[in-house]
């Protein structure tokens, strides 16, 4: 074989590679998401669920780039007793659900004081977007949400967050990026896009894989440094308390151990041994109202 032969050859095999990382690094960044809109659906509309007095608000906030985040906002039925009780939770849920997935859970926290807000995350529910940033957009899309809320005085301006899975990871690089968060409840959280990745394509070396992230960030438009919710941990200046599932098989409970080993400031983790990815979310309202009253503990006055 003579030398143009090797180099056409090498060309063409790089090329064939080249795009087959891109193809499989559209899986990191692309998810079905007809089930959240489903769950979405079940409730009713915005407009019928504010008539019921079941949600006191609906946003369409537009992000820095353009993109719309739809948000139902729950004020508190009641005011604690306690005034350093009185404070907002930005309630963020998984990867291919909606704002729907938790509705219920944040009717439970207003009836037990909280302001309550209820994101859409990109490419996510009735929010726009195309592709998921695994929390390097999503936590600027939170922050502004939250902005706009307390400019139109709808919530306290005392923030927590609060999320499962992907919301999870969200939750932890938002309240990195707002001082105003004063604490942060994360379910069965990922360490962010690199470890997602690895969970995606568990058997890729570590050259392919980093190469596939890469292109996901180039994809969808951001830094894949920039979304980790393991490098957010160690920047916090506000108290976390992670729960993850022994049985988790879907994002195993070493990436909460990781992140609680990065986290410096006040942090607790809560290993449930019989619960999986989903049962740390399903059924568990008044557990999750009852840490959201610790973390406001942790947190102090």
């Amino acid at each position: 074989m003579n030398m143009l032969a090797r180099v056409i050859i090498c060309v063409v095999l790089a090329g064939v590679t080249s795009g087959c990382e891109r193809m499989f690094a559209t899986r990191i960044v692309k998810s079905v998401t007809i089930g959240g809109k489903f769950v979405l659906a079940l409730q009713g509309s915005p407009q019928r669920l504010i008539e019921k007095g079941r949600i006191d608000a609906e946003h369409r906030i537009v992000v820095c780039d353009g993109t719309e985040i739809d948000v139902w906002v729950i004020k508190a039925r009641r005011r604690p007793k306690t005034a350093s009780r009185k404070a907002t939770v930005v309630v963020i849920h998984p990867l291919m659900m909606s704002k729907g997935w938790f509705f219920s859970l944040g009717e439970r926290l207003a009836a037990d004081g909280w302001d309550v807000v209820l994101p859409d995350l990109r490419a996510h529910g009735a929010s726009g977007g195309k592709y998921i940033t695994w929390g390097a957009k999503d936590k600027h899309d939170i922050k502004t949400v939250v902005d706009a809320m307390i400019a139109e005085k709808l919530i306290e301006p005392r923030v927590y967050a609060m999320g499962a899975s992907l919301g999870g990871c969200v939750a932890i690089q938002y309240a990195a990026v707002d001082s105003r968060c004063e604490g942060v409840l994360s379910l069965s959280p990922p360490t962010g896009v690199k470890g997602a990745a690895r969970l995606i394509f568990p058997l890729a070396t570590k050259g392919w894989l980093d190469r596939t992230i890469v292109h996901a960030g180039e994809i969808a438009d951001f830094d894949p440094a920039d979304a980790s919710a393991l490098d957010a941990a160690a920047d916090l200046k506000c108290p976390i308390i992670l729960a993850h599932g022994r049985l988790d098989f879907i994002v195993p409970h070493s990436h909460s151990d990781r992140i609680y080993a990065a986290a410096g400031g006040p942090k607790k983790l809560i290993s449930l041994p019989l619960a999986t990815h989903s049962t740390v979310q399903i059924g568990r309202e008044g557990w999750i109202v009852e840490q959201m009253a610790a973390l406001t503990k942790m947190a102090g006055p």
